[in-house]
Order: structure tokens, then sequence, then C-alpha cells
């Protein structure tokens, strides 16, 4: 008895800091996505008022160019922005005459590496028309260090995806807006302004691709992952006291069928183990009503385990329990329904005798 008050104590704990443990992850787990809805709030009125600032920018550049090809000044104070941006901010500007064909880009050597790869895969990629122009494949790739590889005829996209493609071919159906990491990592913004001659007349798009890399809130990022963490150690926590409660179930069961005297205590522990409050529900509907409490015949006081004598009135008890199994007998037994030994008893004035005399 004393064994089941300990575990029930023990439960109690375990279900108190279970409790607590996951109203702490519900509420940690609340105020992320609190946290995380305003860094997506900063985010987007951040990227609004780039883009503001940079279609300004991009307008009046648009605006110096009255000629094709391109005046190197203009192309100068474009290179000149780019690096001053850096780097936090990643700026590509390019333009491209009516026909698609590519005048200029800043910076130079990433806009020569994609055009040399789509010259050279021209006609694969015409016949995939998964990039439709020259500018909508400089789009996507401009800064991205991965490497663009050669294609090969007759690898079409069923194949590719059938096959799992080759590394260097990862690029050919590719699609930026379904790149979630390097849209989430580096923020894109994408903008265009006409260009015009003397004549007013359109000759052309100058593009410019925007990539933003600073944390705008750094301390909101801080307490996000703070509330990151406080959430994985309170579902931790949870799971830990998940699992104090499920080992507590077995030991419960198998201190009370033993109590009970239900045959084979340890494999309804067991059992309970594995099945959990299954197992458990199907052991308190079979499990016998009677408990086999052990109690003095004279004072009928609780006692704690088979003993030679009543700790509290002193009453001979070496008769009271089966000699052969220590089953608790009642006075008219004359076989233990336990081992089912014949009982044999001392004469009743030598059993009330008292102590020492």
């Amino acid at each position: 008895m004393e064994r089941k008050k300990i575990l029930r104590r023990a439960a109690l704990v375990g279900g108190a800091v279970l409790v607590a443990a996951a109203g702490l992850a519900l509420a940690a787990s609340f105020a992320h996505d609190r946290s995380r809805a305003r860094q997506v709030t900063l985010r987007q009125q951040h990227l609004a008022g780039l883009a503001q600032e940079y279609q300004t920018y991009l307008d009046e550049t648009a605006q110096k160019i009255d000629r094709v090809p391109v005046d190197a000044k203009v192309v100068g104070e474009i290179q000149t922005r780019h690096y001053q941006e850096r780097p936090g901010l990643w700026l590509y500007v390019w333009a491209s005459g009516n026909g698609g064909e590519f005048l200029f880009g800043v910076p130079s050597d990433a806009f020569a590496r994609l055009n040399t790869v789509y010259d050279q895969n021209r006609d694969l990629l015409a016949q995939d028309n998964h990039f439709a122009t020259r500018d909508q494949f400089l789009r996507a790739f401009l800064h991205h260090g991965r490497r663009l590889g050669p294609l090969r005829p007759g690898d079409d996209e069923e194949r590719r995806r059938s096959e799992g493609g080759r590394d260097e071919d990862w690029w050919r159906f590719y699609r930026e807006e379904d790149d979630w990491e390097f849209q989430s990592r580096n923020h894109p913004l994408l903008l265009s302004s006409p260009i015009q001659d003397q004549a007013d007349t359109t000759v052309g798009n100058l593009h410019l691709k925007l990539l933003d890399n600073r944390d705008i809130a750094p301390y909101s990022s801080h307490g996000e992952r703070r509330w990151e963490d406080l959430t994985a150690g309170s579902l931790a926590v949870v799971t830990l006291s998940l699992l104090w409660l499920w080992f507590l179930l077995p030991s419960w069961v198998y201190i009370d069928a033993r109590e009970r005297n239900v045959p084979r205590p340890l494999l309804w522990a067991l059992l309970t183990l594995v099945g959990s409050v299954v197992a458990l529900l199907v052991y308190l509907i079979s499990r016998p009503d009677d408990v086999r409490e052990l109690r003095c015949p004279r004072c009928n006081k609780a006692l704690n385990g088979t003993r030679a004598g009543c700790p509290y009135c002193g009453a001979d008890l070496s008769a009271e329990f089966c000699p052969q199994c220590q089953y608790p007998l009642k006075p008219d037994w004359s076989f233990c329904p336990s081992c089912r030994s014949a009982v044999t008893r001392r004469p009743a004035a030598d059993a009330a005798e008292p102590a020492g005399t």
C-alpha cells in the first residue's frame, strides 16, 4: 500500500509537470508565431520601401539613356552604385532591346557568365520553352553561385525527373519562385523601366534585380530564436513527463497485481508497458475485487508485509500467514487458498499469550 501511495504521488508530480510544460509550450509557440508575423510585416514594409526607392532610381537611370549603344558613363555610374550597396544589398542592372538582345549588364562578370551559358544552350532552351526569353533566364540565375553545366540533347523534363537528372542539369527547369530557401534568404526584388530615345520611341527596357541580405530587425530575430528554444525545451519536458507516466503504469499494475494475488503480475506489467492505457483498462476490468491487505487480527491495524508479531499490540502473528507462501489466512481457514497447504494453528491460549511472558 505504501508503494502504491508513492507511485500515486509520483504520478501527480509527473502530471503537474506535464500540464505546466504543455502550457508553456503552447504559450511559447503562440509568442513565436506573433514574433514571426511581426517579422514578416516588417520585411514586407521594408521591401515596399526598397521597391519605391529603386523604382525611382531605375526610372531616373532609364532617362539618362537616350541612345543605343548605351553611354559608358551611365554604365559606370550603375557600376559605382552596385559596389556601394554591397555586401548588404546586391544590385544587378541590365538593359535589353525590343527584340530581346542584350545591351549591357552590371556587374559585367556575372552577366558574361550567364550569357555564355545561354548562348551555348540556346537551341535546347528554345526546345524546352521553359525560359521564353534571355531576360527571364538572367532574372532566374543572377546571384546563384551553383554551376550551370551544359545540357545534353534528348534529355527532356520527363526523362530528367524519372532518372533524377544530372547535377549539371539542375537549372534546366529551375523556377526561382519555387526555391523557398533562396527566397527566404535573399528576398529578391524585380523592377523594370522603359528606355526611350531622343524621339521618345521605346527602344528597350532597363531591368533591376535587388537582393537584400540584411536582417532588418536583429532584436526581433533573436527574440524569435529564444521563443523557438523555449518551445523546444518545453516539448522536451513534455516528452520526458509522458515517458515518466508511461513507466509508472506498469509499476503500479505490478504492485496492485501482487496485492490482489493476480497470477503472473510481471506479465501484466509488461503488457501495460506495451499497451499503455488500453492494457491498463483490460487489467482493471479483469482483476479481482478483493485486496490482499495485511491487518493484525487483534488491533486491526494495517501491517507493512508479513511479520512474526504485530508492531502495534505485540500479538503473535506466526499462525496468521501461510508457512509455505506467506499468504494471509483467516481464522476459520484450514487450507491456504494460494498454495493449498494445510494450516496448522497454535492453540488459542498460546496465540493470545502476551509477548515476553
